[in-house]
C-alpha cells in the first residue's frame, strides 16, 4: 500500500519554491554583474539588502519549521526539504544599513543574534535525523520517504545515512569550535605581545596610521593593461568563475530537490496555491527595486558627470586670437650668406 504524504503548501509549495530558486541563482549572477559598474558604497549596500532578503527568508521558514515541528504539524518530508531550501538560502538576521560604526554592544548582540540562530538551526537538524523514524505527524510515511543525493534515492530512515549526516554535523562543530578556540589564543598572544590593552597602549595612532599607509600602496594587478579602458566594466576571472560555481551548486541543490518531490507521493493539494505563496513571489520585488535602484543611480552618476564636464570643455573650446606673422625679409639673409656679391 502506497502511503501518500499529505501537503503543506505553506512550506514547500510552488510559490516558495519559485521564490527561493529565484532569489538563489539571481543572487550570485547580481552580485558578480553590479561589482564593476557599482561604486564601493552603492555595491556594499546592495549586498547587505541582498543577504538581508536571502537570510531573512531563511529566518522565516526555519521558525515556521520549528513551529510545525514542536506542533507535530510536518512531515519527515516536509522538513528534509525545508533543510534543503535553507542550504540554498542560509540562515541570519543582517540589517539593510550600515548605521555607523559597529560598538562594543552592538557586536555582542549581534554574536549573540548569530549564536540563538545557529544553536536552534544545528538543534532543529539534530532532531530530525536523531528521530527519523518516527518524526513527525505521519511516521508510518517514513521507511517510504525518499531522499536523493547525486541522483541515488535513498530511504531517509537508513541508519548509515542518518549516522552519516550526524558525523559531518559532528566534525564541522568541533572544527569549528577548535577555529574560534586558535583565533581567540593567537588573539590573547599578540595582545599580550604588543602591550594592546586600555590603559598603556604601545601601538600609538601615528603607528597604525603609517601601517594604513602603506597597505593603501599596495596594488593587485589583473593583468589588463591600464591603458585599454576597452574592458574595465567587464567582470574579473576571479568574479565570473565564482558566479559559474556558486549558479553550478544551486542549481545541482536546486535539481536534487526537485527530484526528491518527484520520487515521494504527495498529496494532490500539495500544487494549490495558497496565500503564504504569493507573499512569497511579491518578496521578489524588494530585489528587483534595489537593482533598479541601483542602475538608475549609476545613469544619473554618468549624467551629472557630462553636465559638469560640458562647462569645462566649451571653455577649452573657445578659439584664441588668430596671430597675423610678417612676412620675413629674407633678403637680409641673402647679404648675410658668405660668398654673396654685393650689386
Amino acid at each position: 500500500m502506497v502511503c501518500v504524504i499529505e501537503a503543506n503548501s505553506d512550506v514547500t509549495g510552488t510559490g516558495i519554491r519559485a521564490s527561493i530558486y529565484t532569489l538563489s541563482l539571481a543572487s550570485g549572477v547580481l552580485t558578480t554583474i553590479i561589482k564593476p559598474i557599482a561604486e564601493q558604497e552603492a555595491r556594499s549596500d546592495f549586498l547587505r539588502a541582498l543577504d538581508a532578503a536571502l537570510q531573512v527568508q531563511g529566518l522565516a521558514l526555519l521558525c515556521t519549521a520549528i513551529y510545525q515541528t514542536i506542533r507535530t504539524q510536518l512531515t519527515l518530508f516536509h522538513a528534509i526539504c525545508v533543510l534543503h531550501l535553507l542550504s540554498l538560502l542560509g540562515v541570519g538576521l543582517t540589517a539593510r544599513g550600515k548605521y555607523g560604526h559597529k560598538g562594543r554592544v552592538r557586536r555582542f548582540v549581534l554574536w549573540g543574534i548569530k549564536a540563538i540562530i545557529s544553536a536552534a538551526f544545528i538543534a532543529f537538524v539534530s532532531y530530525i535525523w536523531i528521530t527519523a523514524p518516527k518524526f513527525g505527524s505521519q511516521p508510518e510515511c517514513n521507511a517510504s520517504t525518499k531522499y536523493v543525493v547525486f541522483f541515488v534515492g535513498i530511504d531517509a530512515t537508513n541508519n548509515i545515512f542518518r549516522y552519516t549526516i550526524m558525523s559531518l554535523m559532528i566534525s564541522m562543530l568541533v572544527a569549528a569550535v577548535f577555529g574560534f578556540m586558535i583565533i581567540g589564543a593567537f588573539s590573547a598572544v599578540f595582545a599580550a605581545f604588543f602591550g594592546i590593552h586600555k590603559k598603556s597602549r604601545l601601538v600609538e595612532k601615528a603607528d597604525v596610521e603609517m601601517a594604513m599607509n602603506i597597505f593603501s600602496r599596495i596594488t593587485i594587478k589583473d593583468g589588463q593593461s591600464p591603458v585599454n579602458n576597452t574592458w574595465k566594466w567587464m567582470p574579473s576571472q576571479h568574479d565570473v568563475g565564482y558566479m559559474f560555481a556558486r549558479t553550478l551548486i544551486n542549481l545541482y541543490m536546486i535539481l536534487m530537490l526537485e527530484l526528491t518531490i518527484s520520487r515521494n507521493d504527495l498529496g494532490e493539494d500539495e500544487k494549490r496555491w495558497t496565500f503564504g505563496q504569493i507573499i512569497a513571489i511579491f518578496l521578489l520585488l524588494g530585489v528587483v527595486a534595489e537593482v533598479c535602484n541601483i542602475v538608475l543611480a549609476q545613469i544619473d552618476s554618468k549624467l551629472d558627470k557630462k553636465a559638469e564636464q560640458g562647462p569645462e570643455l566649451e571653455q577649452k573650446n573657445v578659439r584664441q586670437p588668430l596671430q597675423i606673422q610678417e612676412p620675413r625679409d629674407h633678403s637680409k639673409d641673402e647679404g648675410n650668406v658668405p660668398g654673396s656679391r654685393n650689386r
